[in-house]
C-alpha cells in the first residue's frame, strides 16, 4: 500500500535511528547501497533487503557485507542472510513481497506486536546486535591496534606486504 511508503527529510543522529525503528523492512536500492544507513537501519534492529548487483563494483556489496555483520554467525544468521540478499530483481521484488505480505499486527494488546518472518528477523537483529562483529566496537579497535603495531613492526624490519587480521 502506498501509504506505508514514507520519505523523510535529513534529521539529527537520533531522530535518524528512532525513525528506523518505526520501518518494517528497508529497501536498500541496488545501484549504491546504503553504507552508513544501512549500520544505522540494522542498529535499530530494521531487517534489510539489499541486491548486491554488480560484483566489481564495492558500493553495490555493502550492504550485503554491512549485513552479513549484523547477523549471528550460526545457521539462523545464515538463513537471514539468504532472505534479505537477493541475488537479481526479480528475487529481490518477490523478497520484499513475501516479507511484507507475512507480517501481521496483534492490536489486541493495545499495542501492535508483530508477528510474522520480518518479526523473526527484528528481533534475530535485535539480539545480535550486543555480540554481533559489524557492532564489536572494542574488538574492531582493537584489530586496528594490532594492525598499526603490525605496520610499524614491518616498517622498521624493511618488510613490506599486506595486513591481515
Amino acid at each position: 500500500m502506498a501509504s506505508r511508503i514514507i520519505f523523510t527529510d535529513v534529521a539529527p543522529k537520533q531522530q535518524h535511528i528512532s525513525r528506523a525503528r518505526v520501518c518494517d523492512l528497508f529497501l536498500d536500492t541496488p545501484e549504491c547501497n546504503a553504507h552508513t544507513t544501512a549500520a544505522d537501519i540494522l542498529w535499530s534492529s530494521t531487517p534489510l533487503l539489499t541486491l548486491p548487483r554488480y560484483e566489481y563494483k564495492m558500493c553495490s556489496r555493502m550492504a550485503a557485507s554491512i549485513l552479513k555483520g549484523a547477523l549471528p554467525k550460526d545457521a539462523e544468521g545464515d538463513r537471514a542472510a539468504a532472505e534479505l540478499i537477493a541475488a537479481d530483481d526479480a528475487q529481490y521484488e518477490d523478497f520484499a513481497i513475501k516479507m511484507a505480505s507475512g507480517l501481521r499486527y496483534d492490536t489486541s494488546k493495545g499495542y501492535g506486536e508483530g508477528a510474522g518472518r520480518l518479526a523473526e528477523l527484528r528481533k534475530l537483529l535485535w539480539a545480535s546486535k550486543w555480540t554481533c562483529a559489524l557492532f564489536d566496537t572494542r574488538r574492531w579497535v582493537g584489530d586496528l591496534e594490532d594492525a598499526y603495531q603490525e605496520a610499524w613492526r614491518r616498517w622498521v624490519s624493511g618488510e613490506s606486504g599486506d595486513i591481515y587480521l
